[in-house]
C-alpha cells in the first residue's frame, strides 16, 4: 500500500510531531509513505523510514501514485481531494472553525471539512465535534506517543522551596489558555507567593506578555530531549487549554515524566489525564489561582499525582494508532479480486 500525507510545512510543531510519528510507525510495518511538503525535511525531527517529497502538492509524484492520500490539516484537504484515484482521509487534531484565532477564515475551514474525506480523530471529544457537525465518516484512532521519550524524573522531590511552574503554549492563541493562567499567576505573586515560571512555546514572547514580567525564562521551539528535560525540572505543570482544543500533548508528556498536573476541566484533559490530575473552571484565572495555591501547598497530592501519571500515559501507544490507521486504509482500499478463468468444458 502507498500512503502519501500532504504536510503544510516541516517546522516544529505538537500537531507535526504527530505526523511524523504516524508516517514512521506505518513505515516500519512495511507500508511505503511519502511525506509530501512543498517545505524542506524537519531538522528537529529524525525520519529514518518514511520518504520525505519536497514538492507542491499539484507537483507530487507520490500524490500522485498514492492508494492513501491523507489530509494533515484543513489547508491540506482540498490538494487531498483534487485528482484522487484512492481513499482521502483527513487527520483532525482538532476542529480550527471552534478557534477564535482563526475567525476570519471559518467559512473556508468548514467548506474544507466538508469535502468528501474519511475523518481520523485523535480524541473522542474530537470525534464527537465533527460527528454533530455531519463531517463523517469518523473513525476515532487515537494519540501517537512514546513513553521512552519521556522518563520519570528519579528522585523527584515534593518539598516546599520556592517551586518552578511550566506552561507551555502560544499566548496569542486564546485556545491555549495562556492568558488567563498569567492572570492567575500575577494575583498569586501579588499575594506574595514565591515562584519561578518557566514558559515554553513555538514562538518568542509578545509584547503584552513580556510587559508582565512573570516568566524567569522563555524558551522556543524546544527538542524532544529538551522539552523531557524541562518537565523532569519542574514542580508543577499548568495546562489552561480550552474546550476546543483537540489534544493537550504536553499533558501528557508531563505526566509521562512524573510531573503533577495541574489542568482545566475539558474533556479533552478527562480523557488524557482521569484521576492523574487537579482540574479546575476553564478560562476561570481565580479558579486557577485558588487551585494552584492549594495544590502547592499540598505536598502528599503532589506526590500522588506524580506516582499517578505515568500510568495513565502508558495508555497512550503509536503501535495502537499504527494498527487503527491500517485497519482503517485497508478497509477503503478493498483488494482488487483476480478475474477468475473460464472453466474448460468437459465433453460428454
Amino acid at each position: 500500500m502507498r500512503i502519501a500525507y500532504l504536510v503544510p510545512e516541516g517546522e516544529i510543531s505538537g500537531g507535526q510531531r504527530v505526523i511524523f510519528q504516524q508516517g514512521e510507525g506505518l513505515a516500519r510495518r512495511g507500508l511505503q509513505v511519502t511525506l509530501v511538503s512543498p517545505s524542506p525535511p524537519p531538522d528537529w525531527f529524525r525520519l529514518t523510514e518514511a520518504r520525505w517529497e519536497r514538492a507542491p502538492f499539484s507537483e507530487s509524484l507520490a500524490l500522485a501514485d498514492a492508494d492513501v492520500r491523507v489530509a494533515t490539516f484543513w489547508t491540506t484537504v482540498a490538494s487531498a481531494v483534487e485528482g484522487a484515484a484512492g481513499a482521502v482521509f483527513h487527520l483532525c487534531q482538532g476542529f480550527e472553525a471552534d478557534h477564535s484565532f482563526y475567525l476570519a477564515l471559518h467559512g473556508r475551514i468548514r467548506e474544507a471539512y466538508a469535502l468528501p474525506t474519511r475523518k481520523l480523530a485523535v480524541a473522542p471529544h474530537v470525534a464527537r465535534r465533527l460527528e454533530e457537525e455531519g463531517f463523517g465518516p469518523v473513525a476515532l484512532v487515537g494519540q501517537t506517543f512514546d513513553p521512552s521519550e519521556f522518563p520519570a524524573a528519579a528522585g523527584r522531590g515534593f518539598g516546599t522551596g520556592e517551586p518552578i511552574i511550566l506552561l507551555v503554549g502560544t499566548f496569542e492563541a486564546d485556545v491555549k489558555g495562556v492568558r488567563e493562567s498569567l492572570e492567575a499567576l500575577r494575583l498569586l505573586r501579588s499575594k506574595g507567593l514565591r515562584f519561578r515560571l518557566r514558559r515554553i512555546s513555538t514562538t518568542p514572547p509578545a509584547e503584552e506578555e513580556k510587559a508582565l514580567g512573570l516568566a524567569a525564562r522563555h524558551d522556543v521551539g524546544l527538542s524532544t530531549r529538551e522539552m523531557a528535560a524541562a518537565y523532569r525540572s519542574a514542580d508543577v505543570l499548568i495546562g489552561p487549554c480550552h474546550e476546543e482544543e483537540g489534544f493537550g500533548l504536553p499533558v501528557l508528556e508531563a505526566l509521562s515524566s512524573g510531573l503533577p498536573v495541574l489542568l482545566s476541566d475539558t474533556s479533552g484533559h478527562r480523557h488524557i489525564a482521569r484521576e492523574a490530575a487537579g482540574y479546575f473552571a476553564s478560562g476561570d484565572a481565580l479558579a486557577l489561582a485558588s487551585s494552584l495555591e492549594a495544590l502547592l501547598d499540598d505536598r502528599l497530592a503532589r506526590q500522588r499525582l506524580s506516582e499517578l501519571g505515568p500510568r495513565e500515559a502508558a495508555r497512550f501507544r503509536t503501535s495502537d494508532v499504527v494498527d487503527r490507521l491500517i485497519d482503517e486504509f485497508e478497509r477503503a482500499t478493498p483488494v482488487e479480486q483476480t478475474p477468475s478463468l473460464p472453466q474448460p468444458r468437459v465433453s460428454g
